[in-house]
């Protein structure tokens, strides 16, 4: 009966240091993991600064450009031709001179006319002055173009956005259309809403605003 005592100690205590080796080790390991989740959380943080300033850069360089919508292929003969056009309709003076390349964008749903300017002024001028195009068509400034009634549709300008802005602007319009505020709007490559009529501009640069509001 003590020879069994003793053997049960013996198993005891040998169950005691195997799970304090096993607490030891389980210790190690969530060290371990915590130290790689704060490290993985560092790397997905720099990762998202860096794609922040990659889509700054990108953003930039298109700070000359805009799209414009809304005019059937076969109206015009060029894309200068289209820019030229639009401006006169809108009280704008735009020369060849002052658009530095024009072409057709090719998108899923549709083939914008992008047009990127020598001069910021010139773009700011254009952009500012899109609202006067509430009342024009593609027939108004092609009337020799035989326009589809369904075709003939309204001419909009747009910022020309990087994908990642284009994605964050439709977000941030279909809260608007769900009523979770109330104005969207861009300018210069920013993105900019209201949570009220009254409200003071809120400016987006990132999903994770939207989420705040």
């Amino acid at each position: 009966m003590k020879s069994a005592l003793n053997a049960n100690q013996r198993e005891t205590e040998n169950l005691k240091a195997q799970l304090a080796k096993a607490e030891k080790a389980n210790d190690t390991l969530r060290s371990e993991l915590k130290h790689t989740r704060i490290k993985l959380k560092d790397q997905i943080e720099e990762t998202d600064k860096l794609n922040e300033k990659y889509d700054d850069l990108e953003q930039y360089s298109r700070k000359n450009s805009l799209e414009i919508l809304g005019v059937s292929e076969g109206a015009y003969t060029s894309t200068e031709e289209v820019v030229i056009r639009i401006g006169r309709a809108i009280n704008v003076d735009i020369k060849p001179e002052d658009i530095e390349i024009s072409h057709k964008l090719k998108r899923k749903t549709s083939r914008p006319v992008i047009v990127k300017f020598v001069s910021h002024k010139v773009k700011s001028l254009l952009y500012r002055a899109r609202t006067k195009l509430k009342n024009v068509k593609a027939s108004d400034l092609f009337p020799s173009f035989a326009f589809a009634s369904r075709d003939d549709q309204r001419i909009s300008i747009n910022e020309n956005f990087t994908s990642h802005r284009r994605e964050i602007f439709w977000k941030a319009n279909k809260k608007k259309k769900d009523n979770m505020i109330t104005s969207t709007w861009k300018m210069d490559g920013k993105i900019f809403v209201k949570t009220s009529p009254n409200g003071a501009p809120v400016r987006i640069y990132c999903e994770e605003d939207l989420n705040d509001l």
